[in-house]
């Protein structure tokens, strides 16, 4: 082998030199991704456009870049061909906060975009081209949970503190603290309940947890502070943590927990696991459903969660309740049969360990309630290799003007 280049490589053009940051290109804006940008592509790299519309020509300065150059990162900075569903962001903050992703779009258009996200990642991920005969591009319509426009929707917020007492979130893959409490996402209480300064002072680790109840109770707490409010569903009373996890969006609750009775389709008698079970959500009307005669067992690894679980739900004895990391749980045989499965992990997902242990136990019906469409796609591929369909998907729009969208699925043996 010799190192003298051939005549093929002599004629060839030198690659053209990576733009720098804060260079400034202009790019023709391409599909939505899942991480609330466009990608684009330039000189046959490809840049991760925020801030930009499919279709719109733009100039975009560069802002980063990934691992020995593999792709870059920019952020707009001109629109010389807008889009038509480009508005004016409700927020002045939107272009340098990091809570915020698609404010400069219509929200009817932004829905359309998740839904893009999320058959992308089916077709792409999930290795499926359609769902029940139904093309991908039908069956992932991102349905709005009111008619409203997009704003003061959020029931719980966290706030960072800067060295200031300045109370603020975050800038855009920054650490940055921007002034922000009055956030236009956040419920009228809690953004007329904080305020915009406090006495403590940070480093930007701290944090002031907002929450706002269906009950109507108000908490403003530190990360690591005690504190638990009351949410209601369906008349049924749910004792939360301020600081932990319940759905932010005011009708997220009854909209998942119809859509997964819809799915699941309860009936008297039968044995239902549900998996990251928080302080009982989906597992008290699960309950309900299958009646004495069925069993339902609510696996939660939060001691906090799964305390409040028993507590919520010590009316129905025939609820048993293990608070356990849920792939030990499963690993360790509890439960060899289960008529149906719910299954509500994290934002990366069951994994392969975990569905593979569900799909042991057999159910007729396993409802998975997804908010990353990538970690939904993965485990599809996960299902479908051990004998599971999806069969049906609905997509909310539980988080309108951000990235994040939540998926309800069923799998179902073939």
């Amino acid at each position: 082998m010799t190192d003298t280049p051939s005549a093929e490589d002599a004629a060839a053009p030198a690659p053209t030199p990576a733009p720098a940051v804060g260079d400034i290109v202009t790019v023709e804006v391409g599909n939505p991704v899942a991480g609330g940008q466009c990608i684009a592509r330039l000189d046959g790299r490809v840049i991760f456009v925020r801030d930009g519309i499919p279709g719109e020509l733009v100039k975009v300065v560069v802002t980063g870049s990934g691992k020995r150059g593999a792709f870059l990162r920019g952020d707009v900075c001109e629109v010389l061909d807008p889009s038509p569903h480009r508005v004016q962001p409700p927020c002045s903050l939107a272009d340098e906060c990091g809570g915020c992703d698609w404010q400069h779009v219509d929200l009817a258009f932004q829905r359309e975009l998740k839904a893009q996200v999320i058959a992308d990642a089916l077709r792409r991920t999930g290795g499926i081209e359609d769902i029940a005969d139904q093309p991908l591009a039908t069956s992932t319509a991102v349905s709005a949970l009111d008619d409203g426009d997009g704003l003061h929707w959020r029931t719980r917020m966290r706030y960072a503190i800067d060295e200031n007492g300045v109370v603020g979130l975050r800038a855009a893959r920054s650490h940055r603290i921007i002034a922000a409490a009055d956030c236009p996402l956040a419920v009228t209480q809690i953004s007329s309940a904080v305020p915009p300064t406090v006495a403590q002072t940070g480093n930007g680790r701290e944090a002031l947890i907002a929450a706002y109840s269906s009950t109507g109770e108000l908490a403003l707490v530190g990360v690591n502070a005690d504190s638990v409010i009351t949410e209601r569903v369906r008349e049924r009373d749910f004792r939360v943590a301020a600081n932990g996890f319940w759905q932010v969006h005011p009708q997220a609750p009854e909209t998942l927990v119809s859509t997964v009775l819809e799915f699941a389709s309860p009936q008297h008698g039968e044995k239902v696991l549900d998996l990251y079970s928080g302080v009982g959500l989906f597992a008290a009307f699960l309950a309900e459903a299958v009646g004495v005669t069925g069993r339902v067992d609510a696996v939660e690894a939060d001691r906090t969660a799964s305390d409040l679980a028993r507590k919520n739900l010590a009316d129905l004895a025939w609820v048993h309740h293990h608070r356990a990391p849920v792939e030990k749980w499963l690993a360790a045989g509890h439960r060899s049969h289960a008529d149906i499965v719910v299954l509500d992990p994290p934002r990366t997902g069951a994994g392969r360990d975990v569905v593979t242990a569900v799909s042991r136990r057999k159910p007729r019906a396993l409802v998975y309630v997804a908010c990353d469409p990538v970690s939904l796609a993965r485990d599809t591929k996960f299902l479908a290799a051990l004998g599971y369909q999806i069969t049906k998907l609905r997509a909310l729009d539980l988080f309108p003007m951000t990235k994040h969208v939540e998926s309800v699925a069923l799998f179902e043996r073939s």
